[in-house]
This record gives C-alpha cells, sequence and structure tokens, in this order.
C-alpha cells in the first residue's frame, strides 16, 4: 500500500457555449451554519475511507466541500428517495435541501478573497444537450444560489470535452488541465466545481535549510525525501499513539494540519469526525523543531463506487434514478461517473492544492524545549478553514 493521500473537494461541470448569466459572489455573511462544517467532516473522513478502501494501493487527493457543492446542486434535480439518499450520503442528516443550498450560498461568500496571503475560490458550472429544456427551478438554483454557469452543448462533440476542460484549466490556474477525456452522445448533462486554493505561510521555512532525510514507509523501507524544517511555535498536539501540528497560511483564519500516528495500520479505518475534531480542539502553541516533507502530487479517483458504499445508490441506477428535477422532461436520467481530478504541492512558500470534479448524466504541557516533530512516518493531512470550521481538503500521506 503506497501513500494515500486524500483531500476533499469537488468540480461541477456541463458541457456547453452559450447560456446563463450566473449569480455575483454573495456578500461576505457573519458566519456559515454550524451544521455544514460538521457535514463536511462526516462526508469526508467517509468518502476518504471509501476511496482508500478502494484504492488502496494508489495515491488519493480529495476534496470533501468541492465533491458536497456539486452532488448538493445535483440534488437539487433529484426527488424522492434518489434525493434522500444523496443527501444522508453527504452528511447532511436532517438539514432540509433549502437549508443546504443557502449554506452553500453562504460559504461562497465567506471563501471569496479570505487573506492578502490567501488565494481561495470555488466555482460551479452546468453543460446540458443541446434540445434539451433545463427545468426553471433547477436552473434558477444553480445559478443564483451555486453561482453556475448553465450553457447549451452537443455532447459527443470534441468541441463539449473542450470546453469543459477549458473552463476547469482556468479555474484551476492551470493545475487541472483536462479533466474528461471526451463526452458522449449518451449524455444529457454534466455538472462540475472546481475547488483552488494557495496559501503562502504564515511564516515561510528557509530553503537552506532543506535537506534529504529519510521518510519510513509502510512496507519497512525508507524513502530519502526533501524535508523543510523550522524551529518555532506551531499549534502542537500530542497523545498516546499520536502527534500532530498546525500551520498556519497567511494572517492564521486557514491552516495546515497534519496528524502522525505510531502505527498506520487500522488508523483510517478507526478515524472518526469525533476523534479529528478533539484532535483540533486540543491544539495548543508550543515551541517545535519541525520537519515537514515537501509533496508534489497529481491525483484522480472514480467516485461511483464510494458513493454508492455511503449510500448514494439510486442515482447511479439507470432504472431506479429520479433526477426528473434537472429538466422539464428527463425520463431515465441517471449519474453515469462521478470522477475526480485533484493537485497538491507543499513547499517552502506554502501550499497549492486543486480539485476538479464532474457529476455525468446519461439518459433513460509546554517542554523547556523545543520539542521535535519529524513527519517522516505516513500521515493525516487536512486543510481547513478555521473561521467556518470547513475542511477544505483532507489526505493521507503514505510516501511523499
Amino acid at each position: 500500500m503506497k501513500r494515500a493521500v486524500a483531500a476533499f473537494g469537488l468540480v461541477l461541470l456541463l458541457a456547453g457555449c452559450g447560456g446563463v448569466i450566473p449569480a455575483a459572489t454573495p456578500p461576505r455573511p457573519d458566519s456559515v451554519d454550524s451544521r455544514i462544517a460538521q457535514a463536511s467532516d462526516q462526508f469526508g473522513i467517509a468518502l476518504l475511507q471509501a476511496v482508500a478502501a478502494a484504492q488502496p494501493d494508489e495515491n488519493l487527493f480529495l476534496s470533501p466541500t468541492s465533491a458536497q457543492v456539486v452532488l448538493s446542486l445535483t440534488a437539487n434535480g433529484a426527488r424522492g428517495e434518489t434525493q434522500q439518499e444523496m443527501l444522508a450520503a453527504l452528511g447532511y442528516g436532517e438539514l432540509a435541501l433549502a437549508e443546504v443550498n443557502e449554506a452553500n450560498q453562504a460559504l461562497r461568500g465567506l471563501l471569496a478573497d479570505p487573506d492578502p496571503k490567501v488565494q481561495l475560490s470555488i466555482a460551479n458550472a452546468v453543460w446540458y444537450q443541446k434540445g434539451m429544456k433545463v427545468a426553471p427551478a433547477f436552473r434558477e438554483v444553480a445559478s443564483q444560489q451555486y453561482g453556475a454557469q448553465v450553457n447549451e452543448t452537443t455532447f459527443g462533440d470534441p468541441k463539449a470535452a473542450q470546453a469543459i476542460n477549458r473552463w476547469v484549466s482556468d479555474q484551476t490556474r492551470g493545475r487541472i488541465p483536462q479533466l474528461l477525456n471526451e463526452t458522449s452522445p449518451q449524455e444529457v448533462m454534466v455538472l462540475v466545481n472546481a475547488l483552488y486554493f494557495k496559501g503562502e505561510w504564515e511564516e515561510p521555512f528557509t530553503s537552506d535549510l532543506t535537506r534529504q532525510r529519510p521518510f519510513h514507509k509502510l512496507d519497512g523501507s525508507e524513502k530519502p525525501v526533501a524535508f523543510m524544517h523550522r524551529t518555532a511555535s506551531f499549534g502542537y498536539v500530542a497523545e498516546e499513539g499520536l502527534v500532530g501540528v498546525r500551520l498556519p497560511y497567511g494572517e492564521g483564519d486557514l491552516s495546515l494540519y497534519a496528524f502522525m500516528p505510531d502505527r498506520w495500520e487500522g488508523f483510517l479505518e478507526e478515524l472518526t469526525p469525533e476523534r479529528y475534531q478533539g484532535w483540533i480542539a486540543a491544539v495548543e502553541q508550543e515551541r517545535i523543531r519541525l520537519a515537514l516533507p515537501k509533496v508534489k502530487l497529481e491525483a484522480g479517483a472514480m467516485l461511483n463506487l464510494p458513493l454508492q458504499a455511503l449510500g448514494m445508490v439510486q442515482a447511479f441506477n439507470s432504472t431506479q434514478a429520479d433526477l426528473s428535477g434537472l429538466f422539464t422532461t428527463s425520463d431515465g436520467v441517471f449519474i453515469s461517473q462521478v470522477i475526480q481530478k485533484t493537485f497538491l504541492e507543499i513547499n517552502e512558500k506554502g501550499t497549492e492544492a486543486a480539485a476538479a470534479t464532474a457529476v455525468r448524466t446519461n439518459g433513460g504541557a509546554a517542554p523547556a524545549e523545543p520539542v521535535e516533530v519529524v513527519l517522516d512516518h505516513p500521515f493525516l493531512l487536512a486543510i481547513r478553514d478555521d473561521r467556518t470550521g470547513v475542511t477544505l481538503f483532507m489526505g493521507a500521506i503514505l510516501e511523499p
């Protein structure tokens, strides 16, 4: 089992040219419903576990926030049990869809320009098959509450995939240049959400102190990796069998968290939102002699089976799915594929991360001396907006 990196975020796309002008970025709210942050952790951890189980030997990098946003938008076109399954799998509990939509609209406003040293953007788009008529209610929610472009296209024409990929590349600053290889004439709608993050450390690492040291892999072997070093006051937590650190970006509202267990085997499987939230709550400032590996990776995942493992079953079934709210007439529409591609780079200056996911539908106590923290074993990684409690990305670094 090689390194598994999972961080969560999703990109919604529908291929097309021409369409509805989306709503402008909403005003910055004072806060976002705390239940959204709870849902983010519940869904994010469950999705990480499901994807890791399906792809145990591959690097993984996901964004729960991006996935929730695009699938939440899709849920506006679902009805009956199909919609109930989707909302439950996304961790929303008793939240009504209208509340979910309002919270996602507020989240868009809060994530915009959060810090002079942080670039953070989230965008949605929808493409639908030429000749079909999008349901007015769905079009309104997509454009007004999710700020989505709603465009017409001809699936199967190479220009459709080109338009989607161009949009994704623009939204992710070129980090995800191609999300789809091609589209199919059987497709009727593609929804995409793009999430992009680039943050400078509150205090950068000195590149002169970066040096090679061994990273201990799961099979017991060692791999030489470039580690960044810095002795300073960091957020720190330690309990039996685990150590964790918090590294803030910019003015400190967004942070990278890393939690490294003594023993990786069984760690992800036993992870719960309560344990994760408990570690974050227990973080306190401590003088640390930190060694953090540099990371750069690109990854991709097919999310069909992981999402079905979380209970989102009917939406993928061509005979059971009820997505009748997408079009004025849309018998037999179902989700054929949910795919995601991601990018992550951690270096001396800061962190850059991007995620794009397409939902494709077819029809039919302080010590005197610094504590040394060397993240040279597999560890859990998270990029979190500490203002809202929303975890934007989450991952498991098994091998840098």
